[in-house]
């Protein structure tokens, strides 16, 4: 389940894009018209340079790390927006359960199918069949490789080509992410599958994945200068049309301060999303003004959540978080407006849900969202219906003794200005809230976080996958599973639990929607933090 404490954290993470006008290269003083328009030429920047394109090293991490190059240079069978809804790309059409191609079989497993369209070409100008997808999944399944998309390639347990442009995916079990084509990063099979079957390690490190790429998306490539940029020209027979570009040069500059420098330079064009903070961007904007350069910030359905704490061996106030008349009455007492503008700038929408205003099923669940709008007074009502009234000091006092002592955790990645102002929320309805900062190099151990007294405000996230894993009772973090277990906040609900388990086998989307439904609302009313279950079938 759900914090909603933390759900209205900072809706709307942003999306950094500081752009200047893009730079031509012209012909010198000789044509007719004294200067001639020559080639349009983007040059983008981002911190991290790949080690491979979609490469079976490890060293490109989850998705092939291939980063703004591989979007360039690679195309998928769907690509999804920034709600999770699934659009074609490589695909004729995204797997459905109307259209007969999404098919759950009555033993528990699934059959998908991909319709692929007609006269895609690789960068050399050889077809993609479905011949190009049996390859690649044989490589996904390859234990002995160090694949991103391993564990759907388990599931998938075989596949079969019966045309050209028909690919077939037998699922052991049922997986609602079926529709994103996970361990299906297309591969040559005409330029690999040879070296693949005769010399796995010359497999592996083959130029293929690395300065001679050739992939199916827009831009094909031409040079990678390791250390500094990768240049690609447009792909003239890309499928969804002929790309507006005639060149794209990515460089890798690892300082923001750096990145900052050159676009005031004029050197780059672009810095993409992540690489610089939102008051740098900002400022940007500021400086800008005017000058025909823009820096754009979008709002992203990226929710910034809290992780109470349930466990009563860990929480305190022990008359705290644990009772859920108190936390209702904290939440009402969160300015969730206040706090989305300092953190995104007041270009994201205030949050009260995982699911964003603008989320295509949001209409359908609005009734079902318990809504808390900021309210000091209905907030210290709240708070006096758990036991606690202030004394002559001011501070929150139990009736058993206890003073409303509590901490606010923050992970070392998140911003410290949400908590400072949770914190600042918190003691004006008297409890005595102090912040701490998890240090950095306690970052990832889970037993520290899971053992914490107080919520633990952390990183922005999507509802993607959409699982509500976090908050199921099953799957308790604790010693006996060397504290792996993804609920830490001991958040228990049987009925949750069971919703769970529904939705994971659930993947028509009219069957989804009363599900969707009931969960959102046993969250929101009991204040739990969850992620969801995907807007679809998602």
């Amino acid at each position: 389940m759900a914090l909603r404490t933390a759900s209205g954290l900072a809706a709307g993470l942003v999306l950094l894009i500081g752009c200047a006008a893009p730079r031509t290269e012209t012909q010198g003083p000789g044509s007719a018209a004294g200067s001639v328009q020559g080639p349009k030429v983007l040059t983008v920047a981002e911190l991290r340079e790949p080690a491979t394109i979609y490469g079976f090293t490890g060293e490109g991490g989850s998705g092939g790390g291939a980063g703004t190059a591989g979007d360039l240079l690679h195309d998928s069978l769907a690509q999804t927006d920034a709600f999770e809804q699934r659009h074609p790309s490589l695909a004729a059409e995204v797997p459905a359960v109307e259209r007969g191609t999404w098919r759950i079989n009555p033993d528990g497993t699934m059959d998908v199918t991909w319709k692929l369209k007609q006269g895609v070409t690789w960068h050399d100008g050889a077809p993609f069949t479905s011949a190009d997808l049996m390859f690649t999944l044989t490589l996904f399944k390859d234990p002995e490789l160090q694949t991103w998309d391993a564990g759907a390639a388990r599931l998938m347990q075989s596949a079969s080509n019966p045309d050209p442009y028909t690919f077939v995916v037998h699922w052991s079990r049922i997986d609602i992410l079926a529709d994103l084509p996970r361990a299906l990063t297309p591969m040559p099979r005409h330029l690999l599958e040879e070296l693949y079957r005769t010399d796995k390690a010359a497999f592996e490190n083959s130029a293929l994945f690395r300065d001679q790429f050739v992939g199916l998306g827009p831009y094909r490539m031409t040079a990678w200068e390791r250390g500094s940029h990768i240049e690609a020209v447009r792909h003239d027979d890309y499928h969804l049309g002929r790309p507006a570009l005639d060149r794209v040069i990515v460089r890798y500059i690892p300082d923001p301060n750096a990145l900052v420098a050159n676009i005031l330079a004029g050197s780059i064009d672009v810095i993409l999303p992540k690489s610089i903070d939102l008051d740098v961007a900002l400022h940007l904007r500021r400086q800008w003004e005017g000058s025909g350069n823009v820096a754009r910030i979008e709002a992203l359905p990226r929710i910034a959540y809290m992780e109470l704490m349930f466990r009563p061996e860990f929480a305190r106030p022990l008359n705290g978080l644990p009772n859920l008349a108190v936390r209702q009455g904290l939440y009402h007492a969160l300015d969730r407006a206040g706090i989305t503008e300092v953190v995104t700038g007041g270009l994201g929408p205030t949050a009260d849900s995982w699911f964003d205003p603008n989320d295509p099923i949001r209409r359908e669940l609005e009734s079902s969202i318990v809504k808390y709008p900021y309210d000091p007074a209905r907030a210290q009502q709240l708070i006096g219906e758990g036991g606690w009234t202030r004394g002559g000091d001011g501070s929150l006092i139990h009736t058993s003794g206890e003073r409303f002592d509590i901490e606010v955790w923050v992970n070392p990645q998140t911003s410290d200005a949400a908590a400072a102002i949770v914190v600042d929320n918190w003691k004006r309805v008297g409890a005595n809230a102090t912040m701490h900062e998890i240090p950095a190099a306690r970052g990832n151990d889970r037993e520290y976080q899971s053992r914490r007294p107080g919520p633990l405000v952390t990183g922005a996230s999507t509802a993607f996958p959409g699982i509500v894993d976090r908050y199921d009772s099953r799957d308790f973090a604790s010693a006996g599973n060397q504290w792996a277990g993804r609920n830490r906040a001991g958040y228990v609900n049987t009925r949750a639990d069971a919703l769970l388990d529904q939705l994971k086998a659930t993947i028509d989307a009219r069957e989804r929607l009363p599900l969707l439904e009931e969960q959102i609302r046993i969250c929101t009313s009991e204040v739990a933090r969850c992620r969801s279950i995907g807007n679809r079938g998602r």
